[in-house]
């Protein structure tokens, strides 16, 4: 998740030497040339293992984000995944994949949207609800639904994808691994971001500092809440300072807050496709 850039670690580490908090001057120059996000402090896991609702998206076959499949033809991930890559015609999503080498049932985007509410600098409302060209099938590919448990403090969930399993790595780790969260207070995370970046009400907060986070290359992806009835969709993979800080929680989308967006997302992307239809 953690949108990181060896010049973010870097200045990260200015910024912890003095004592002083880190200013985000501008979130495009600091966060986003690194979209990618990985999994620091977990375990190897498979897609089948974990429930078959996480996808990868790439731009011009290159992976740039975790996605996870809602529906048969819908698709969620993370608005920062699109800034810069705008052509729908160069993007596909491959579902049922452990090793992010492996090939697997893949399918174009047909159309996605975006909050007006996002921006680069704030990061609210981070999310992107993708329609596919057609529906995503195949082995150890299974919808996962949308958040209703109450993100409490110290509830553990359960986040995942191919990035960085090392915060000073370039690329995305080849196989899927998988960490247990749990949520830290928003009053306390607001606090440790306050100098930097407000943590919105779209936002929440989860790690185990200095151990356990997502990182660069999860970007876009899951975190999901485990019970013994069913997995639920809680949040997005966003964005966060360094991976596994000891200072910086990972931050996250919070689906029980935009869930509205993107139930309305979901009725315009599939209304215009059946309008098309019907031409």
């Amino acid at each position: 998740m953690l949108i990181l850039t060896l010049l973010l670690a870097a200045l990260l580490q200015l910024s912890l030497a003095d004592d002083e908090p880190l200013e985000f001057g501008n979130l495009k120059q600091l966060v986003m040339p690194a979209v990618h996000n990985r999994v620091v402090g977990g375990e190897a896991t498979t897609v089948e293992k974990l429930g078959g609702y996480i996808v990868a998206l790439k731009y011009q076959n290159e992976f740039i984000c975790g996605g996870s499949l809602i529906a048969e033809r819908i698709v969620v991930s993370a608005a920062h995944c699109f800034i810069g890559r705008p052509l729908k015609g160069l993007w596909n999503i491959t579902g049922g994949i452990t090793r992010i080498d492996e090939e697997g049932p893949t399918v174009g985007i047909n159309d996605y949207i975006t909050p007006e509410a996002f921006t680069e600098k704030g990061m609210h409302m981070d999310v992107v609800v993708l329609l596919l060209e057609k529906e995503l099938k195949g082995e150890n590919i299974v919808k996962i639904p949308l958040c209703h448990t109450p993100l409490k403090e110290g509830l553990k969930l359960v986040v995942s994808g191919w990035g960085l399993t090392d915060p000073e790595a370039l690329n995305p780790h080849p196989r899927l691994r998988t960490v247990s969260v749990p949520v830290i207070k928003k009053t306390k995370c607001s606090a440790t971001y306050k100098a930097s970046i407000h943590i919105s009400k779209s936002m929440f907060c989860a790690g185990i500092l200095g151990q356990k986070d997502a990182c660069t290359f999860d970007s876009g992806g899951p975190i999901v809440y485990e019970s013994d009835e069913q997995r639920e969709l809680c949040g997005i993979v966003s964005f966060g300072i360094s991976c596994a800080s000891p200072k910086y929680p990972g931050v996250y989308t919070d689906v029980n807050y935009i869930k509205p967006f993107i139930e309305q997302a979901m009725r315009t992307l599939l209304s215009e496709k059946e309008q098309k239809k019907a031409e």
